[in-house]
């Protein structure tokens, strides 16, 4: 069977390393590569290539050579696994088979390109991967299978997204042959869906909100991610990790205080209905020994909107 691939980041790497030890399978892989896979310490589908000796082209648009070359590779199944660029209709009519997608999200509760930091942000306790049918409309296409998984405790966004590539991996490497044979069926999607297609690239704190809400946006934007950030003084605080906690004589009045600072630097900040433990976080520009004993004190106050 052959198969044409077109991948990015984690997963493609995954998809390759799985489909590519499969004797029945034959790839040929479009892959794309960014300066940020790097810096997010993605593995890539280019070098699992090269490494087993399976055709790859990387490429951020379809030309003409690129082309003729799917064409004489005549496709049993075209696949799009995370690829950041549109696929034209005249490459995928060269699939026998419908071409399909992977999708971060249960359909059609979650379509659009940032479905996973809305599942932190929406405090919902399981995510989803669908095999979809590609269609005109984003993520609207018939459905061949999707699944649930379990969201764990205090998950990152960064960490939950790359759980997703590893479920993602697994789901296509499952369905695959049974999707390019007929075996499997795609329906159409159920139900009202929602549309996650865009996200805030920053988070300024504002503790005057609930602390649930505060404690989910720190998450989803902690590193590698621009973490979420409030003032301090003369200083930005980037914040990683925090979590709920409850402090003798806790007053919603004034929220953004230090109520509470630990000997191992951690600190307690007062919300509106709530505290929250600030366990990893950073100074910018960075402060020396003397000055942080001047910032981290009861009683000082962060700014927010």
């Amino acid at each position: 069977m052959r198969v044409l691939l077109f991948t990015s980041q984690d997963i493609g790497f995954e998809v390759v390393e799985t489909l590519g030890r499969r004797e029945e399978l034959s790839l040929f892989v479009v892959a794309d590569r960014s300066a940020r896979d790097d810096l997010y310490g993605y593995r890539s589908a280019i070098d699992a290539c090269a490494a087993h000796g399976i055709p790859c082209v990387k490429a951020s648009r379809i030309d003409d050579d690129l082309h003729r070359r799917i064409a004489a590779f005549a496709p049993d199944i075209i696949v799009s696994v995370y690829y950041p660029h549109l696929i034209s209709e005249n490459v995928l009519a060269l699939s026998k088979a419908p071409a399909i997608n992977i999708h971060p999200g249960i359909l059609p509760r979650y379509r659009g390109k940032f479905p996973t930091p809305w599942y932190i942000l929406n405090g919902e306790k399981q995510f989803g991967i669908a095999i979809h049918e590609l269609s005109k409309e984003v993520d609207a296409g018939n459905v061949f299978v999707q699944e649930l998984y379990d969201i764990p405790d205090r998950i990152t966004g960064h960490e939950l997204y790359r759980l997703t590539m590893a479920h993602g991996a697994k789901l296509i490497a499952r369905h695959l042959v049974d999707i390019a044979t007929g075996k499997l069926q795609s329906r159409p999607q159920q139900g009202v869906g929602s549309y996650y297609s865009d996200f805030e690239k920053s988070f300024f704190i504002d503790w005057g909100k609930p602390r649930e809400l505060i404690e989910r946006r720190i998450r989803v934007h902690a590193k590698p991610y621009l973490p979420a950030y409030s003032k301090l003084i003369n200083r930005f605080v980037f914040i990683n990790r925090a979590e709920p906690v409850v402090i003798h004589g806790y007053s919603a009045q004034r929220p953004g205080k230090i109520l509470e600072v630990r000997e191992n630097g951690d600190f307690v900040v007062n919300c509106t209905d709530g505290c929250l433990l600030i366990q990893e976080y950073e100074f910018g520009p960075t402060v020396s020994a003397d000055e942080l004993s001047h910032h981290l004190r009861v009683g000082n106050r962060f700014d927010y909107p």
